[in-house]
């Protein structure tokens, strides 16, 4: 999955401003560093094969605030409880500035607040929309140490806009410095700790140091960042960031559908649902004739077993019929006659006492003002299933009909 992390530039962003950016193919190598104008960078209108985009805010432009949450905020409160707790920390009104919570930091007693400004982030973030560019995490560049690191911390010289710059990230603060000897007198940085430095840098970092320091490109620095757990994207910046991922879905369905490369892809898709299409019509038609010729085969039967018959609407029900009237015209019982009703229930029940009345209509045998025990009335039931007759209670009456 090729990541790109965009760095947020210090002046507004505009359409023809450069913006350095670092592409990686997988996260942990740096595939190409440069700086382009937003309608050059990879990624723009879903160019470039970007599955996943970051924004970066320098480490400069962040001040961090170690706050103590009260238990049980809700989500829905939490900025106004961050608000509250950082006013007297912070010189600007809350409303000017964008809050960022550690990740799981409501769940922990303490946690770390990144605050930067708000207009600022929010200019960038629309000016990377119009191009196309829909950001899926807000990165900081150099977050501070958990509470529970032993190490000192990183300390980084980088060659910023103000000159060389000293980056120190620890466990208590993250804060920057010019890089001059008092800064390192000052710090007291250990002498076995490392030091990292970019390239532009590492001559007068050593200089001061009077030590080798490890050198760290920008772009090495970028991608560390992007490892990092943070996305800054919280509060009135997460709908922003849910319409910016609907954006991106449906400027990935235009590109599937409209893009050359995609055009094979789309041809192969139709000429599948065209043969599958074909091969429904050609199934429903084979189905549609055997079923055509079933029928003919059942009016067959009915017409060559009963001559009379000059009509064919539903030959079962009326070979069902002509059978029953060959049984009534014969003397013969059928099924739904009252004889054979009462002698099937006289099998199911030969101890039951003999009912109140007895009423006969249309196949149904009904037995007035007999009750059964549930044993019995269970056994009976179960006899007269065998022999296709439903049992049922009606109030103080038994109800037999035979299911045929």
């Amino acid at each position: 999955m090729a990541t790109l992390i965009l760095t947020l530039p210090q002046a507004p962003l505009q359409a023809g401003t450069a913006v350095d950016y670092v592409l990686t193919p997988d996260g942990l190598s740096v595939g190409q560093a440069s700086s382009a104008p937003l309608a050059l960078l990879p990624g723009s209108q879903g160019k470039g094969g970007v599955t996943d985009i970051c924004l970066l805010v320098g480490a400069a432009h962040l001040s961090w605030h170690r706050v103590s949450l009260p238990k049980g905020v809700s989500r829905a409160r939490l900025r106004p409880v961050l608000e509250g707790l950082l006013e007297d920390q912070i010189l600007d009104e809350p409303a000017a500035l964008h809050f960022a919570l550690e990740p799981d930091g409501e769940r922990q007693a303490s946690a770390w607040v990144a605050v930067c400004d708000k207009a600022w982030l929010r200019n960038g973030l629309q000016a990377l929309e119009a191009a196309g560019l829909s950001v899926a995490r807000i990165l900081p560049e150099l977050p501070p140490l958990s509470a529970q690191s032993a190490t000192p911390g990183t300390l980084v010289a980088v060659d910023g806009a103000q000159g060389a710059m000293l980056l120190h990230a620890s466990a208590s603060a993250v804060l920057a410095w010019p890089l001059q000897a008092a800064t390192l007198a000052w710090l007291n940085w250990p002498p076995d700790a490392p030091v990292l430095a970019e390239p532009a840098v590492a001559a007068l970092s050593e200089k001061l140091l009077e030590r080798p320091v490890l050198l760290q490109s920008r772009a090495e620095r970028v991608l560390a960042a992007g490892q990092s757990a943070w996305n800054m994207a919280q509060f009135d910046l997460v709908n922003t960031q849910r319409s910016r991922s609907l954006k991106r879905l449906g400027a990935s369905w235009r590109t599937l559908t409209q893009a050359p490369r995609w055009r094979a892809a789309r041809w192969s898709l139709l000429a599948l649902l065209v043969v599958n299409l074909v091969g429904l019509n050609v199934r429903a038609r084979t189905e549609r004739v055997a079923l055509l010729a079933q029928d003919q085969a059942i009016s067959a039967v009915l017409t060559s077993t009963f001559p009379a018959t000059q009509v064919v609407v539903d030959a079962p029900a009326q070979m069902q019929r002509a059978v029953a009237a060959l049984q009534q015209g014969s003397g013969e019982l059928g099924a739904h006659d009252f004889e054979t009703l009462l002698a099937a229930w006289a099998r199911a029940a030969p101890t039951a006492s003999a009912p109140g009345g007895l009423d006969y209509t249309k196949g149904q045998l009904r037995l007035q003002g007999l009750t059964l025990a549930p044993p019995v009335l269970a056994e009976a039931t179960l006899a007269l299933k065998a022999q296709d007759i439903v049992l049922r209670t009606e109030g103080a009456d038994l109800l037999l009909r035979s299911t045929p």
